[in-house]
C-alpha cells in the first residue's frame, strides 16, 4: 500500500512539474544552465530562437538607422507660341524694295506682282496636310503683322503650272510657300496672292 501511495505521489509531483514547466514556457520566462538566472524573452512567440531573436533585433536597428532621400522632379510643359517656333521676320536677304501692306495693295516682289487676299484657309491647309506637310512640322500660325503662315513660311496662291503647290520662293513678306492658286494666274503667271489677316 504505501508503495501505492509513493507511486501516485511521485506521479503528482512530475504532472505538477510539467504544468509548472508548460506554464513557465508559455509565459516567456526560461532558466538559465543550474537556474541561477532567469531569461524573459517575447511571449508572442512560444520557442525562443537566438537567431530569430537577433535577426529582429538587427531589422530594428536598420529601420532607425537607413535614411530615405526622396527627390521630386517637377517638369513644366509651357506651349510654346508658334511664332515663337519659327523666325519671325518679313525680311529676304538681300530684297531692298518694296514691302505689301494692306494701304500699298500691290507691290512688285522679287518673284512678280505681288497682292494679298484673306479667305478661311481651312481647305487650303487639308490639301497641303494631304501632300505631307505635317501639323507637327508646318503648323498653321499668323504672323503678328497678319501674315498667314505654314510652319516658317508665308502662305501664296500661284500659278500651279509654273509654281506646283509646296514651291518655296522668295516674296517681299519672306520667304513663301505655293499652298493655293487663283484666276489672276491666268492673267499675271508670276503673280503671288498673299494669304494675310487684313
Amino acid at each position: 500500500m504505501n508503495n501505492s501511495r509513493k507511486i501516485k505521489y511521485a506521479i503528482l509531483a512530475l504532472l505538477l512539474c510539467l504544468v509548472a514547466f508548460i506554464g513557465f514556457s508559455s509565459a516567456g520566462v526560461l532558466f538559465s544552465k543550474g537556474n541561477k538566472s532567469i531569461i524573459t524573452v517575447s511571449t508572442s512567440q512560444k520557442v525562443y530562437d537566438p537567431k530569430n531573436y537577433v535577426a529582429m533585433v538587427s531589422k530594428d536597428i536598420v529601420k532607425e538607422t537607413t535614411t530615405t532621400t526622396t527627390t521630386t522632379t517637377t517638369t513644366t510643359t509651357t506651349e510654346a507660341k508658334k511664332s515663337d517656333l519659327y523666325q519671325n521676320t518679313n525680311e529676304v536677304a538681300g530684297w531692298s524694295g518694296d514691302v505689301l501692306t494692306a494701304s500699298k495693295g500691290v507691290v512688285q516682289g522679287p518673284s512678280g506682282k505681288e497682292t494679298y487676299y484673306n479667305l478661311n484657309m481651312s481647305g487650303v491647309i487639308s490639301s497641303m496636310r494631304y501632300l505631307g506637310f505635317s501639323e507637327e512640322e508646318y503648323p498653321y500660325w499668323i504672323r503678328e503683322d497678319g501674315v498667314k503662315m505654314l510652319g516658317q513660311y508665308v502662305m501664296v496662291a500661284a500659278n500651279l503650272d509654273i509654281r506646283p503647290k509646296g514651291t518655296t520662293l522668295p516674296s517681299s513678306l519672306g520667304t513663301a510657300i505655293v499652298c493655293d492658286t487663283g484666276g489672276f494666274a491666268y492673267s499675271n503667271p508670276t503673280q503671288l496672292d498673299i494669304a494675310v489677316s487684313w
